[in-house]
């Protein structure tokens, strides 16, 4: 399908007499101040949260390895710990490596960055025909097309049947709700695309791709780029808290195995390994270039890379409570750039169900710390994203672990406080729907994810409401009445997050219904919100 080129010459090079020599560069680990101090600092972190079943810890210290380790368990109640070798989903840090491929190709001239999305993908359209018109491959890359946060995510989350074409041709119907090129808002969907741009000029698929280029130059033999592709006796589990009161709260729960993101793998999919990662790290911090002199891509496409590109926030800098907040962050090309302690930083977090995971860069001391966890504990991963750096600079004179918790205790507390305002008034209590429940059963279509089946089922007390979402199996179950024309759904798998559904009612039937999720906690790629439900049966 791939003609051969370039590409196929370097990576035949490459397994030949590369692999031998980066694997010896790379993994003779050596002792560092860094490394050990990031060490101690991981197992305070560990013990001051003792809920959190495991990490992966990676540094990258003066362009040497001086850390790559497990510390805990793989899965809550096993004695299966942790180590370099374990595999951690990494999710939106694999889109530093889908920008570091179109990189690649734009040095062999078989794109430019600045080539509209429409010469590759000529059935591309956005909802904004001027908008389809303008898109080029750098704008799928720094989210600022227009779209709203997470804007089409729940075609690729939770576990749905859509396709990448069919992510791709959903776009059409998503709404611009901002100014293209006139602001900042992270999406997922424009990775996918990306992904397809790919596709398209190599003809072979992401994943191949990705494979060739990037894995089996760096060694990086046991990172993959679907979950479904992991070894399952090295990988870690997913843990969440799923309530009560909200999920976020409650109890560590071990979370089922879920294989299916194979759509969505070039903004998320990859899983790799604390050892690994390094690999990876290091020809980031090489400008594009292996430990064995050996070049993936040049200096100046690695420089590309990191100039900012969408201006992301600005404030008046450090504070007391905060002292590394940055003067201006920006969104490049796959990486975040900003300001810490005076120094640029390069970073990217990533989140799927349990799992988060944390990159972070110092080019100018060429050292870099990647944080890998098995479990949604925002806590935990804010205390070695910002402790991490820190470390890298040789200090520790900052509390990120009191902080941390500081900031999870009030972001709880409001989260409680918002999910009261959404029950129903104390004094009157939750109002009847004003229908009988086959009023508001029926399908209903939304252009860009397709149809939500509402069914009634059951006789006489017994009657209720089913809800599925037809291209999400793990979206099913109850639709209960929740407050007059307001229904809440529970879904049979628990670890889901749950909506509320509003009907709009017309000649004595529901005839549309907007959505969102029931809890203030919830990820942004559940983005019910961005629905719009007509009844179409």
């Amino acid at each position: 399908m791939l003609t051969t080129t370039r590409r196929s010459a370097l990576v035949s090079a490459l397994a030949t007499t590369g692999l031998a020599a980066f694997g010896s560069r790379a993994f003779a680990q050596e002792t560092g101040a860094v490394g050990a101090a990031v060490d101690a600092f991981a197992q305070e972190v560990m013990a001051a949260f003792p809920d959190q079943p495991g990490l992966g810890v990676t540094v990258v210290e003066n362009g040497k390895v001086t850390l790559a380790k497990g510390y805990g368990l793989k899965t809550l109640g096993t004695q299966d710990r942790c180590d370099e070798n374990t595999v951690f989903g990494i999710a939106s840090n694999t889109k530093a490596m889908t920008a570091a491929l179109i990189g690649m190709l734009v040095e062999e001239g078989r794109l430019a960055w600045d080539d509209p999305v429409t010469k590759h993908l000529p059935k591309f359209q956005m909802s904004d025909p001027v908008v389809t018109k303008l898109m080029t491959v750098r704008d799928l890359l720094v989210h600022r097309s227009g779209l709203t946060l997470g804007a089409g995510d729940l075609m690729i989350w939770p576990a749905p049947t859509h396709t990448r074409a069919d992510i791709v041709a959903g776009l059409k119907y998503l709404p611009i709700g901002g100014q293209f090129r006139g602001g900042y808002a992270y999406d997922n969907v424009l990775y996918v695309v990306a992904g397809t741009v790919i596709e398209a000029v190599t003809g072979q698929t992401w994943e191949q791709v990705i494979k060739a280029r990037i894995f089996e130059p760096l060694g990086m033999t046991g990172t993959v780029s679907s979950p479904a592709l992991v070894d399952r006796a090295r990988r870690a589990s997913p843990h969440a808290r799923l309530g009560p009161p909200l999920r976020g709260m409650g109890p560590q729960t071990v979370l089922p195995f879920d294989g299916s993101f194979d759509a969505a793998g070039p903004a998320g999919g990859v899983n790799s390994t604390p050892k690994d990662i390094a690999r990876w790290m290091l020809v980031q911090l090489g400008l594009g270039m292996l430990p064995n002199g050996k070049r993936l891509w040049s200096e100046p496409t690695a420089r590309e890379m990191w100039k900012p590109q969408t201006i992301t926030s600005s404030s008046e800098g450090p504070t007391d409570e905060n002292p590394v907040r940055p003067s201006i962050q920006a969104y490049a090309l796959g990486w975040y750039v900003q300001d810490h302690r005076g120094e640029r930083l390069l970073w990217h977090t990533g989140g799927l169900a349990g799992f988060i995971s944390y990159t972070g860069l110092l080019p100018g001391r060429k050292s870099g710390i990647m944080v890998m966890t098995n479990a949604e504990e925002t806590p935990v991963l804010r205390a070695l994203r910002y402790g991490g750096p820190d470390r890298l600079q040789g200090r520790a004179d900052y509390d990120w672990i009191a902080s941390s918790k500081r900031v999870q205790a009030e972001t709880e507390a409001q989260a409680l406080k918002d999910a009261a305002k959404t029950a129903p008034s104390a004094a009157t209590g939750a109002a009847k729907p004003s229908l009988p429940l086959e009023a508001y059963a029926g399908v209903y279509r939304d252009p860009w994810y397709g149809t939500v089946t509402i069914t009634l089922v059951g006789k006489g007390r017994r009657k209720g409401l089913t809800v599925s979402f037809d291209k999400t199996p793990a979206l099913r179950g109850k639709l209960e009445p929740f407050d007059g024309e307001t229904f809440k759904t529970v879904f049979d798998d628990r670890t889901q997050e749950d909506a509320f559904f509003t009907f709009d009612l017309q000649d004595g039937r529901a005839v549309s219904a907007l959505v969102k999720a029931v809890s203030p906690l919830a990820d942004f790629s559940y983005d019910y919100q961005d629905l719009r439900l007509t009844r179409v049966s």
